[in-house]
């Protein structure tokens, strides 16, 4: 510039330290060649799609090259599609759940199967997160591809249902042997009493007046073969009640709640539905020998003085409660499986594609919960 006479001639500089703005743009050059090479080593496939008025589903506008290879797209031609291109239609449904869970809660984690160019099936976990970039809403979602963990759980679910099919075979067996134990008991050691009563009789209607001491112990022996009797049909009875087979599950309930009365002095009441329950016999059966093991544990554990027992038909399923009032147990000891004796009660539920449930407060007694599906499914 001039000075004032118009003669000298100036230059004026201004000189200003940019050194910190030069190290915020190599340490953000620097985070973004470190974002890059995170981005495209990620083992799962990574999107970042952003939300649009023209769009319900939004746009790709980032993805890494996992997600390339594993869908079979060039990335220009990712960038092209939506989110729900690549979404198994069958789960469409569940991708707009699980969007507006993600707009509501800003992150999602769910399970879904995505489609790749060739049509390939793809079972996938994905975990999105929102954020707002350049003034609009953004979704930056990871997708671990779980195609091995699914084959090993659909391998762990067929081996469980062999293993069930196997312990169901097995209570058949059970089941059958303690019919054919008690049919025999009954039938042949049932017989031979009854015609030692018999003769007993005979012959003490033969003996003189004067035979007194024999008459007597005639009498001893008649009374041991009463007692013998008795308890033959007990034991026939605990190995396969005939009311369970004759008159069906509810008079056979009723009747192991009587008998369970006359040993331990516990009372039952009951709230049973009018008419009686059309099952298969696989399931009276199972459902009686859960509740003979539940009662035989309030008898051991609990002291209650009186017992509710309730059994109802809801949403296809047949439910059975038995709830004591004695000292109960606490939450961590319906897991002790072993103490409280019923692994056999869970195992029969399952088999049947049921469970056993057990809620106790202490003070305030146990309730024993059995729900079993009516239908054969």
């Amino acid at each position: 510039f001039l000075d004032l006479t118009g003669e000298g001639k100036y230059t004026l500089s201004i000189i200003k330290d940019i050194t910190e703005r030069k190290g915020a743009e190599l340490e953000l050059t620097d985070s973004e060649q470190k974002y890059r090479m995170l981005f495209n080593n990620a083992n799962d496939a990574v999107f970042v799609t952003q939300f649009s008025k023209q769009k319900s589903y939004g746009d790709f506008i980032e993805v890494n090259e996992v997600a390339c290879k594993r869908f079979g797209y060039t990335k220009d031609e990712f960038l092209k599609l939506s989110p729900s291109a690549i979404i198994s239609p069958k789960f469409i449904d569940e991708f707009n759940k699980q969007t507006e869970k993600l707009l509501l809660n800003s992150h999602v984690i769910y399970e879904l199967v995505h489609r790749a160019k060739d049509s390939k099936q793809i079972p996938v976990e994905i975990n999105s997160h929102l954020f707002t970039y350049e003034g609009k809403p953004t979704v930056l979602s990871i997708a671990r591809d779980i195609t091995e963990r699914k084959r090993v759980e659909e391998k762990l679910r067929k081996t469980g249902l062999r293993l069930r099919n196997l312990a169901s075979h097995l209570q058949t067996i059970r089941e059958e042997e303690r019919t054919a134990i008690a049919r025999e008991i009954h039938d042949e050691l049932g017989q031979v009493l009854t015609v030692l009563k018999i003769q007993i009789t005979l012959v003490s209607n033969k003996l003189r007046d004067d035979q007194q001491e024999l008459k007597d112990k005639i009498i001893s022996v008649s009374n041991m073969i009463d007692d013998t009797v008795e308890k033959v049909q007990r034991i026939t009875s605990k190995l396969r009640p005939d009311i369970l087979d004759e008159l069906g599950l509810i008079p056979a309930i009723e009747w192991q709640a009587q008998e369970f009365y006359n040993i331990t002095g516990i009372k039952c009441s009951f709230t049973l539905p009018g008419d009686e329950l059309d099952l298969e016999e696989d399931k009276s059966t199972a459902i009686f020998r859960i509740f003979q093991e539940a009662l035989t544990n309030i008898a051991r554990h609990s002291k209650a003085k009186l017992i509710s027992i309730s059994i109802q038909k809801k949403a296809g399923n047949l439910i059975l409660k038995i709830k004591d009032d004695g000292v109960g147990i606490a939450g961590e000891q319906t897991k002790d499986f072993k103490s409280l004796g019923i692994i056999g009660m869970k195992e029969r539920a399952l088999i049947l594609g049921g469970e056993v449930t057990i809620e106790g407060t202490p003070g305030k007694g146990t309730e024993v919960r059995v729900e079993i599906p009516l239908n054969n499914n």
